[in-house]
């Protein structure tokens, strides 16, 4: 292993580490984060169309309210399918960062469910676990790139 690669893995296992941090941050500790009642959807796609019928044909949200929580969710978990194949140093098949994304985001849709902080909705583990493989996919891609252009092995 060169002396960049271990630094470009030293680099991205900080980078998932404070990743970790400010996911746990923003999802529950957060000031403006309060109990509610337990809410959930387990209707796949419901919320989603709610937020675009509600944004594009009733006027209803704002913008920033409905990109927040359309694109927000996605951007949510891009970061860990991109960072998590660097950190173990091994390629990670799309299944595997696939199923560790599920994993995650359904252990964090669970744990706002127990704790009353935020609202259990399987449409933002649908929209979690699609940014998570585009962060892979951007990987893939950027790290190809790399290697044609740079002669690199990532």
């Amino acid at each position: 292993m060169t002396k960049i690669h271990r630094r470009t893995i030293l680099a991205a296992r900080i980078c998932f580490c404070v990743y970790l941090a400010l996911l746990v941050y923003f999802l529950f500790l957060m000031e403006s984060r309060e109990n509610t009642f337990r809410e959930y959807n387990l209707v796949p796609f419901r919320s989603i169309r709610m937020f675009f019928e509600y944004y594009f044909i009733y006027h209803d949200f704002s913008f920033q309210y409905w990109f927040l929580n359309i694109f927000g969710n996605i951007f949510l978990l891009m970061p860990f399918g991109f960072l998590l194949p660097v950190i173990v140093d091994r390629r990670l098949s799309r299944i595997r960062i696939f199923l560790f994304s599920l994993l995650l985001t359904a252990g964090i849709e669970l744990t706002q469910f127990y704790t009353g902080l935020g609202e259990m909705d399987v449409d933002d583990v649908i929209l979690n676990v699609f940014g998570a493989m585009l962060g892979y996919e951007l990987l893939r891609r950027l790290s190809s790139l790399l290697r044609s252009r740079l002669h690199l092995h990532i």
